[in-house]
């Protein structure tokens, strides 16, 4: 594929958007225009027609209700004049006037002549003399008819064969200045647009090099750019951030697996050199270190399957309300040793899902809000469903979050208030694993909460 600069393509698409719009405009601007010049010259020359009907019929009653043929041959000749000539019949079908021989031959001449003269200025394409019949009637009885001849399609003058060149011209001319206008507006618009755009482009290569401190300044009067900008910088803000929280990470960690491992060592030591004996209550507190130890790295696999999705799937139908049901009776004693009111909102909803790994949402959403929520707080689930997906709805009023740290409760380990999480068995990981197993079903989570009033997670499943 051929590389060109932003400027180029810009000026290329815009002359290419222009160049169809002027010449589709153009077209139907001159379609129209000889679709209604048309019709305004048929209804012309039908006016035309009427109105030597109405002349013969006066010549007829002025003359006696005779035919008078000095009269008709000085009409004839005015006919004529507007490239028309005629024939006229009695209510008997007697021919009472028409030319003939040599004067119907230089009628005719006269005609295909005028008409040459228009069809060279107006392409218009002759056809055979066209004969229009006309009847002639008198106090609402027939006494004749006429039939008019001239070459069609239309009786153009040479007036109007003019009118429509000029129209031609005119709108040539139009489409050439707007092709003109449009190449130095793209030319212009062209300027405006690359420059922010290079000083983006050479701003993401600072950040693929890991310069996170520089930002772009807003220079341009364009929404879009601007807003790029401003991600880009919000973006810049974000890695530096992220940087920090790798950095955390690294610390909880090895804070998470050190703890265990130095309560484990100091035992096994102390039984080792005799300081203290092997009791039940201490080896169970070895069992219970290797314990969270197993718990920590099996959870972190559990990320790594559902996010990598060697974890498959195994999807079938179930009613999430009694789900969230059993899940509540099995924290049952957790739930009255703070005397918390949980209640389920809601109707009986199918849904095609994995019912383990949903299981799984349901007690790490409700054990959070439960060692977050004060003694007789509330936790509220709430089912709805509209055409497409089912919204699950979990909220406290609990100690809530800060805005700040709402941005990053779903990335792993992460801890709002890491020394209260980890004295409440803590590992931040519970919420991570919520976030794999609903985006594994294609759906979605966000978090509103505000400190001190409580928290609301707001999950979106497909029924299917």
């Amino acid at each position: 594929m051929r590389k060109r600069t932003i400027k180029t393509q810009l000026v290329l698409s815009f002359l290419a958007i222009a160049t169809l719009i002027i010449g589709s405009i153009s077209l139907v601007a001159l379609s129209l225009t000889n679709n209604h010049f048309s019709k305004y010259v048929e209804e012309r020359q039908e006016d035309l027609l009427n109105q030597y009907v109405y002349t013969i019929d006066l010549l007829w009653l002025n003359s006696g209700e005779t035919w008078n043929s000095e009269e008709l041959a000085a009409l004839s000749e005015k006919a004529l004049e507007n490239n028309i000539y005629f024939s006229i019949e009695d209510e008997q079908g007697n021919m009472v006037w028409e030319l003939k021989g040599k004067n119907l031959k230089s009628a005719q001449d006269k005609l295909k002549k005028n008409a040459l003269k228009v069809s060279e200025k107006k392409s218009v394409k002759l056809d055979e003399t066209i004969e229009a019949k006309k009847k002639l009637i008198n106090d609402g009885n027939e006494f004749g008819k006429v039939t008019f001849y001239y070459f069609g399609p239309f009786a153009y003058t040479e007036h109007d064969a003019l009118f429509i060149s000029s129209m031609k011209q005119s709108l040539m001319y139009v489409a050439i200045a707007a092709l003109l206008v449009s190449f130095i507006l793209a030319s212009w618009i062209s300027a405006r647009l690359g420059l922010p755009l290079k000083h983006v482009s050479d701003f993401t290569h600072k950040l693929t090099r890991g310069e996170y401190a520089d930002k772009i300044p807003q220079e341009t009067s364009i929404i879009e750019i601007n807003s790029l900008i401003d991600s880009l910088n919000d973006l810049s803000n974000q890695l530096e951030k992220q940087l920090g929280l790798r950095k955390r990470l690294t610390t909880d960690i090895s804070h998470e697996l050190r703890t265990p491992l130095a309560t484990l060592k100091g035992n096994v030591e102390g039984m080792i050199d005799g300081v203290w004996k092997i009791t039940p209550e201490r080896l169970q507190s070895c069992y219970d270190e290797i314990d969270r130890l197993t718990r920590l790295i099996g959870n972190i696999e559990v990320i790594n399957k559902i996010e990598a999705k060697y974890d498959h799937l195994n999807k079938t139908e179930f009613n999430i309300y009694k789900l969230i049901e059993s899940v509540i009776e099995n924290f049952a004693s957790k739930i009255e040793s703070k005397d918390l009111h949980v209640e389920i909102q809601g109707d009986n909803i199918n849904i095609s899902a994995d019912k383990d790994k949903m299981n799984q949402v349901v007690i790490n959403l409700l054990n959070n809000a439960i060692k977050f929520t004060q003694k007789e707080g509330t936790i509220k689930f709430s089912i709805s469903k509209n055409k497409d997906h089912v919204l699950l709805i979990v909220e406290d009023n609990g100690i809530g979050i800060e805005k700040d740290q709402q941005l990053h409760i779903f990335d792993r380990f992460y801890m709002a208030d890491p020394s209260r999480s980890r004295a409440l068995g803590g590992q931040g990981i519970g919420l991570a694993i919520v976030k794999s197993v609903v985006e594994a079903h294609k759906g979605s989570i966000t978090v509103k909460s505000k400190l001190g009033l409580g928290t609301k997670f707001v999950i979106k499943l497909p029924f299917q």
